[in-house]
């Protein structure tokens, strides 16, 4: 009997000691599983949440000085390649594209952006609602380009076994090997309107399909946010007051929408000691888990929606020809949008874009990045038209480039064995059509650069991509570096962007007939040593409305510029555009 008292005895000492502290609950199916583990340790847990605050407690102002720090570096930032990133070669299961369904707590399936809660009174008001109008009412693809090959069709409602050769026979999801074997150039495949399609890894383009939207309602949307966290059995207490926690297993969280908008999470990088505001946040890559600062209680409850943007592009276009992305909706990545490499030929029509960016690049320098619609090195016959993009944490639409990357069919060699960069074939940029989009407050609007390499130690020779035929026309471009770009320490705000580069071989080149209204900063910024180095750029006919901005900045073309009234906008303007259309600040 004494021995059957003291197994009890310790038995019950036991689970009483594996009792205290806090716990993370077992994820339900319901609920999003943790990488490692279901069932952590509550002692662990304890201690990485207070060893988290004890060792940030010192650093914590270094750490905001580092992250203001390294968010100045934007050349840095852009210049480090993002092919051959992991974004580029993931594969995704069947289960990483669906509608997810939570019964009575169903997710906010079409998040809508009213952006009528954030505007401003600006000259362009009327211009930019017939735009985005316009852009959001687009027929279907089918309607719009002519599909030679076959067309495949996918719904939420859909069966993988079916053919999807019909809106009958639809599919549901278009990530298994033999769907992916199936589709050939020339075919299409098209998504049903008002359905969602969230997404924990990149949709994998194909070379020569198009990718588009069929039926009625509003256009087919891809969110890289696995769920729809406002579910209050997904958040836990945290040990510290009016923290919250949730698992979530990615590389890193960019950023984190509440209520499509209401609340844009500020992502902090020295620990829970940093999260002070509703939304602050820090995302513990080690525990995969995200923390949350929300004094209405717990999160799921508080808010009808919540989006936890992962660090994936949404739609990876690499290494392909001739792909097409129109007529569908891409939000919530924490990295971008639709990512390209050495993609010829690509097409992006008629999209809305928005609420991308904010992951890190380098996560040891915490550098953070994010552009809508990025190209990357050697850009021939690229169209980007009739695209309303909002809420971006750096640029809109960009294309740019490495002298690192050379043909390597046509790499001539020096002597030495270095490369020959002035005898090589290089990157060019030819053929590129953006016009027509409609753009508000991202950090930057239109960005583009090659990053100028020396030939070699001993020729100590500048090269220069060549451009040509590069058309930035007719859009439309608001409240640059406004809306949660102003979370940024090195304040953007530039409608164009190509930093310190010069283009001396560019051939019919033009900026025309924009309206640039309003910017954080530099309406422009783009520095060089004289005006030989753009000759092949016409710039001319735009429109230009600014107002008094927290950094007061005009234009920095060749030098730079202030702007705080009429007169000194139109200085600063007349140096970058000789034959504006019209020119206005704005005194109220």
């Amino acid at each position: 009997m004494k021995k059957i008292i003291a197994v009890f005895m310790a038995l019950t000492l036991t689970l009483l000691i594996c009792g205290c502290g806090e716990s993370i609950a077992k994820p339900s199916k319901k609920v999003p599983a943790n990488r490692g583990s279901s069932d952590i340790a509550s002692s662990s847990d304890e201690a990485s949440e207070e060893d988290t605050v004890s060792k940030n407690k010192t650093a914590s102002a270094k750490g905001v000085e580092s992250e203001a720090r390294y968010e100045e570096r934007i050349e840095v930032d852009d210049a480090e390649p993002v092919v051959g990133d992991a974004v580029y070669d993931l594969d995704f299961s069947t289960s990483d594209i669906e509608t997810v369904e939570y019964g009575t707590h169903g997710p906010t399936l079409d998040t809508k952006w009213d952006i009528s809660s954030t505007v401003r009174s600006s000259g362009s008001d009327k211009e930019a609602t017939a735009l985005r109008n316009k852009i959001l009412l687009t027929k279907n693809t089918e309607e719009i380009y002519n599909i030679t090959g076959k067309k495949y069709y996918v719904s939420p409602k859909g069966d993988d076994n079916n053919d999807g050769l019909t809106p009958e026979t639809a599919l549901k999801t278009v990530n298994s090997k033999a769907f992916t074997s199936m589709v050939k150039p020339g075919d299409a495949v098209l998504f049903e309107r008002g359905g969602v399609w969230r997404l924990s890894s990149s949709i994998k383009a194909r070379e020569g399909i198009t990718y588009g939207s069929y039926g009625t309602g509003e256009k087919p949307a891809f969110y890289m946010s696995p769920y729809n966290y406002a579910m209050p059995e997904f958040w836990l207490p945290s040990k510290r007051e009016n923290i919250w926690k949730v698992s979530a297993a990615d590389n890193d969280i960019g950023l984190i929408v509440f209520n499509e908008g209401e609340i844009v999470g500020a992502k902090k990088s020295s620990g829970l000691i940093a999260l002070e505001k509703n939304g602050d946040y820090y995302y513990n890559r080690d525990q995969d888990t995200v923390y949350v600062y929300c004094d209405k209680g717990n999160p799921g409850k508080a808010f009808k929606d919540i989006e936890i943007c992962f660090s994936k592009a949404v739609f990876s276009v690499s290494r392909v020809k001739n792909v097409t992305i129109d007529n569908l909706k891409i939000k919530y990545g924490g990295s971008m949008a639709v990512s390209m490499a050495n993609s010829d030929g690509s097409t992006i029509t008629n999209c809305e874009i928005g609420f991308i960016g904010g992951a890190y690049q380098n996560v040891k320098e915490m550098l953070r990045y994010g552009n809508a619609i990025q190209q990357w090195n050697s850009v021939y016959n690229q169209k980007v038209e009739y695209n309303w993009i909002y809420q971006v944490y750096d640029t809109a639409i960009s294309w740019q480039g490495d002298y690192s990357w050379i043909v390597s069919n046509d790499v001539v060699y020096n002597e030495d064995k270095t490369i020959n960069y002035a005898l090589s074939r290089i990157d060019q940029y030819k053929n590129i059509s953006y016009c027509n989009n409609l753009i508000e407050y991202c950090a930057m609007s239109i960005e583009f650069w090659h990053a100028a390499r020396t030939a070699s130690d001993k020729e100590k020779k500048i090269c220069h991509a060549p451009v040509e035929n590069f058309d930035c026309s007719n859009n439309i471009s608001r409240f640059a570096g406004y809306g949660w770009t102003t979370q940024r320490a090195d304040h953007v705000g530039s409608h164009i962007m190509v930093y310190s580069r010069a283009f001396p071989d560019a051939k019919n080149c033009k900026i025309q007939n924009n309206i640039f209204d309003c910017s954080y900063s530099y309406m422009v910024r783009w520095d060089f040593n004289n005006a030989k180095d753009n000759a092949g750029f016409d710039i001319s006919g735009n429109t230009y409305y600014q107002r008094k901005a927290k950094v007061n900045e005009g234009v920095w073309y060749g030098k730079m510029t202030t702007a705080t009234n009429q007169s000194s906008l139109e200085a600063a303007v007349a140096i970058f555009d000789k034959s504006p259309k019209l020119v206005k600040w704005i005194s109220s």
